[in-house]
């Protein structure tokens, strides 16, 4: 091996390896956070009757090129080549596959259906607050409705969700618009409907740009002055007056009574190609955290697109990123500490297999139970009980066992008692 070759390997081996940009390392206490957050989305999920699906991390590119957007697909979107030279990409959101997936057996499921899902997804943006490379996104989808019932049932859905997660009224708030509210507010003011795709761009930023720069930008697609002042007004009002379809959908907010956590605003536009309608959005109200929480809507022609037959949907989605974020700021993380049922530990090593039996026992009738198995002191493994998260310790001891029982220790309430060894399991139940 010469000098070099040394050098090289002497490197690697004391070379720290850094997880990729924009990923995230889930040790045990970062699982039981993210295990919380996605039982509440399921518990909550089911009792609305929807059912849960995944579907493939690998889609065709062409799944996305023509219904995603341009700055997803080209910017976004993790790309590569297959070995056939297949164009693949990693996904960055779930809707397309769900709608491929619907069209491909569409005559045979159940409907109206109710999807929801919590899958990995990726996209190739800058790393930032709220907003990593790699995260969960939980998505919750109805298909096979034409009324604004399926708009007002899935936001009813996030407002339970989001209750479960411990906010409340005045903690959050779904913004929500119509995007042939806007189509027809161009038509009012006289704007040609065909820079509405530019028109609805500028729209989905103004939260983001200065005054001027919304202006400037309006002016390079080509309205007038007094277009644009007109349409800045009427972006300000936040008020759809007689319009049909929002009509009818705070009507039904009422009749669900998730109204006091609605407020309409024709600025929320959202940014995918595919939406149709209804869209919207699930802000902090104080807008510390400046950014969508959850973002969805309805998008009634993307299963056609794909093969299928019409078939009206609406879904909306977060990341568990964007969440933790806003729970942490707004003081709601909530203290998941390691919890088991017991600890087993044992006097001496003449107790050992006394206490791997009681220990498979007490596993047997459903108690999470840790077994010391390093033959420590009984002082330590008093110690490791403490810090394990168990409700009780277990003490396997020659006397007692001679007289057919154990010692447990309540570590909550520092207290002890001996109990017969066929009494055990039901002890630590009651």
């Amino acid at each position: 091996m010469t000098n070099q070759e040394a050098q090289v390997k002497k490197d690697l081996k004391s070379m720290k390896i850094q997880p990729v940009q924009g990923t995230r390392d889930f040790y045990p206490d970062k699982m039981r956070w993210r295990n919380w957050l996605f039982d509440a989305c399921r518990q909550v999920s089911q009792l609305y009757g929807y059912e849960e699906f995944d579907g493939p991390f690998v889609e065709y590119l062409d799944l996305y090129a023509a219904k995603s957007g341009e700055e997803l697909v080209n910017e976004q979107t993790y790309i590569f080549e297959s070995r056939g030279g297949e164009k693949l990409a990693i996904r960055p959101e779930m809707t397309p596959t769900l709608a491929r997936m619907v069209a491909a057996r569409q005559n045979e499921l159940r409907k109206p259906i109710r999807w929801f899902t919590i899958p990995n997804i990726w996209r190739y943006e800058r790393p930032q607050r709220g907003r990593k490379r790699e995260f969960y996104q939980y998505n919750i989808d109805l298909l096979g409705v034409e009324s604004i019932e399926a708009e007002a049932e899935v936001l009813s859905v996030v407002v339970d969700i989001m209750r479960a997660l411990g906010l409340e009224k005045g903690e959050f708030v779904i913004r929500v618009n119509n995007r042939y509210y806007l189509e027809d507010l161009l038509r009012k003011l006289e704007i040609d409907i065909d820079k509405k795709d530019a028109v609805f761009r500028e729209i989905d930023r103004v939260e983001k740009l200065k005054p001027e720069a919304f202006r400037t930008n309006l002016e390079t697609v080509g309205l007038s002055a007094d277009q644009i002042t007109a349409l800045d007004s009427a972006l300000r009002q936040k008020n759809f007056g007689d319009f049909p379809a929002l009509k009818s959908l705070w009507e039904k907010f009422e009749q669900y009574g998730i109204s006091d956590y609605v407020e309409f605003d024709p600025s929320i536009v959202r940014g995918l190609l595919y939406y149709t309608g209804t869209v919207f959005e699930v802000w902090d109200p104080t807008k510390k955290f400046n950014r969508a929480i959850m973002g969805g809507g309805r998008y009634d022609n993307l299963i056609t697109s794909l093969g299928g037959q019409p078939l009206p949907a609406v879904g909306i989605a977060f990341s568990d990123v964007t969440i933790e974020e806003m729970l942490a700021q707004q003081g709601k993380m909530p203290e998941l500490p390691r919890e088991i049922d017991a600890y087993v530990a044992y006097y001496s090593a003449g107790e050992k297999a006394t206490a791997i039996k009681i220990a498979a026992d007490l596993r047997k009738s459903g108690l999470r139970t840790e077994l010391n198995i390093l033959d420590n002191s009984l002082d330590k493994q008093l110690k490791a009980a403490n810090n394990s998260g168990a409700r009780y310790a277990i003490i396997v001891a020659p006397d007692e066992l001679q007289r057919g029982e154990v010692n447990v220790k309540n570590l909550r309430q520092r207290e002890q008692k001996s109990v017969k060894l066929a009494d055990l399991g039901e002890a630590l139940k009651g």
